[in-house]
């Protein structure tokens, strides 16, 4: 006699609970899915990344993850637990990938970099006269010396695929090591005891130390040493900028901007990597750089980024001809304010906004 397809006689009990579970998990993935197309769906296309950034974020984040992951893998390896594998999956699923610290830190760097690639390469007007950091590599005061070769280095250890972690801010770096040694506890599961915790409290530490002493070999580091023994004239000032951004320097450019104005190097990068360059144009008007180097900035800035207008550059450029210092200044001035506190009332102004 045939079986009713709804008779659950002869059908294990496992099977069925099984079914269910499928069952229920394909509700919460289209409960997911429509939720993650409504965002993306609200954002507005002048927000919306385009696809080699998206694509660059992506392995960015992952080779960071990858870095540190191998570091704390190295400390708790003797300890034995099969279980613990790649950590992004498990982080993805917490929305840690995605918190918005790490991504707006990964997204500058990723901008930056493809700003740096598409900067052009000219040719020196002198062939014989060495470029700006290769004349600072040969300064007869050796401290200038020391400090231009150690940018030189920084930069070329930067380019090794294993050094994304090491770039990252000082906190969001520990908390990355927090975050990935959690998911790796978190995957050995109950077979793990106190002992792996320790190991992978004290790997974390160790990794930290390892961050601090590397802190200063990374190219911003090195562009601010250097910049900072080179204390720039008000005069020397523009001529150094453009050639910095010619010789396709940026972390040297951006260095020379945050010694200028007194603000942090990362202040310094949103700056330029504004599109439309409006606050960087007002900051360096600011500084007293002259409107024909402000020119060559801004037009070396958009022979890099094919996505910056340029007959907006040439408005802004004719604009400040009429403009004071006054609002460059009161920018300079907000950007030295602490940033713990600019971030605290911007989350405030935000919220009071929402308010109906």
């Amino acid at each position: 006699m045939a079986q009713n397809a709804s008779d659950p006689r002869g059908v294990r009990p496992s099977a069925v609970l099984d079914l269910a579970a499928r069952a229920a998990a394909a509700e919460t993935h289209a409960d997911a899915l429509r939720d993650a197309t409504a965002r993306d769906f609200a954002i507005p296309e002048a927000l919306r990344l385009d696809e080699r950034t998206r694509s660059g974020i992506a392995l960015r984040i992952e080779s960071i993850i990858t870095s540190i992951e191998a570091g704390l893998l190295y400390a708790v390896a003797p300890l034995g637990f099969p279980g613990i594998g790649p950590t992004l999956p498990l982080l993805r699923r917490a929305g840690l990938a995605a918190d918005a610290a790490l991504v707006g830190e990964v997204l500058a760097q990723v901008r930056l970099d493809q700003l740096a690639q598409g900067l052009p390469h000219h040719a020196p007007r002198d062939p014989a006269r060495p470029s700006l950091l290769g004349r600072l590599a040969e300064h007869p005061v050796e401290a200038l010396a020391g400090a231009a070769r150690s940018l030189m280095v920084a930069e070329s250890s930067a380019r090794s695929p294993e050094a994304g972690h090491w770039q990252l801010p000082r906190d969001l770096h520990r908390q990355l090591l927090w975050w990935v040694a959690a998911a790796m506890r978190e995957q050995a599961g109950t077979l793990a005891g106190v002992a792996l915790d320790e190991a992978l409290c004290a790997a974390v530490a160790a990794e930290h130390a390892r961050f601090e002493q590397r802190a200063q070999d990374q190219p911003e580091a090195a562009s601010c040493q250097l910049v900072a023994l080179l204390a720039p004239a008000p005069r020397e000032r523009a001529a150094m900028l453009v050639e910095a951004l010619a010789d396709r320097r940026l972390p040297l450019f951006l260095a020379l901007i945050a010694q200028a104005g007194g603000i942090a190097f990362a202040d310094a990068r949103a700056l330029v990597l504004d599109p439309g360059a409006e606050r960087l144009l007002l900051v360096l008007h600011a500084l007293a750089i002259p409107r024909d180097s402000l020119a060559q900035i801004g037009f070396l800035l958009c022979d890099a980024d094919p996505g910056r207008d340029l007959p907006a550059l040439v408005d802004a450029l004719d604009a400040l001809d009429a403009q004071d210092f006054g609002a460059g200044r009161d920018l300079l001035a907000r950007l030295r304010l602490d940033a713990d506190y600019r971030a605290a009332r911007s989350a405030i102004g935000g919220a009071r906004a929402a308010i109906p």
